[in-house]
């Protein structure tokens, strides 16, 4: 900071108190910029951060994939239901059924007899997860399709299957009327 030059020995007085309010604000200045953050703060501060940051991404993840796997079971369960739904309000001779694939991962809901070249087959390919047990009424020969009958839903093919993957697993169970649980 310039210190003020004075002319006159009257003016000296005025311009000493001008000097020493300009040194105040210098120091003043001086202080403000002391205040701030030492390289250590800002380290612990972004190490912190990035603690959380790579808990919460984890955790997303975690959540991500758990959402892909609901996905399956969901999917699976839907198109059980639905099936079934159709052999009820069918009027016609046709029976409708889910034919399940082990070696394709997948289930197929079909009318009639399962026809795998059939277009109006409604196919379900797991994604993230593969079947692992297939138990259905040995006694009916066909222990991998299950048949709801026309307008009642009921099967024969009662029994369970079951869809997994190493750390997950689930279970269908197929009642005689047909219902899934």
């Amino acid at each position: 900071m310039k210190n003020v030059k004075c002319k006159t020995r009257a003016q000296n007085t005025n311009c000493k108190m001008k000097n020493a309010n300009l040194n105040a604000k210098s120091e003043m200045r001086n202080q403000k910029c002391e205040k701030g953050f030492s390289m250590i703060e800002v380290i612990i501060t972004i190490s912190l951060f990035l603690l959380l940051a790579g808990v919460g991404v984890g955790a997303y993840f975690q959540y991500y994939q758990a959402s892909f796997i609901n996905a399956d079971v969901d999917n699976a369960l839907t198109l059980i239901k639905f099936t079934r739904y159709k052999a009820l309000k069918n009027a016609t001779s046709d029976n409708y059924g889910i034919h399940i694939n082990m070696a394709t991962n997948s289930l197929i809901g079909f009318r009639d007899t399962y026809n795998p070249m059939d277009n109006h087959n409604e196919v379900l390919k797991l994604e993230q997860l593969r079947i692992l047990d297939l138990s259905l009424n040995p006694d009916l020969g066909n222990t991998d399709e299950i048949l709801f009958e026309k307008q009642t839903g009921k099967t024969e093919n009662t029994g369970s299957f079951t869809i997994g993957n190493d750390n997950f697993t689930y279970t269908f169970n197929i009642n005689p009327q047909g219902v899934v649980n």
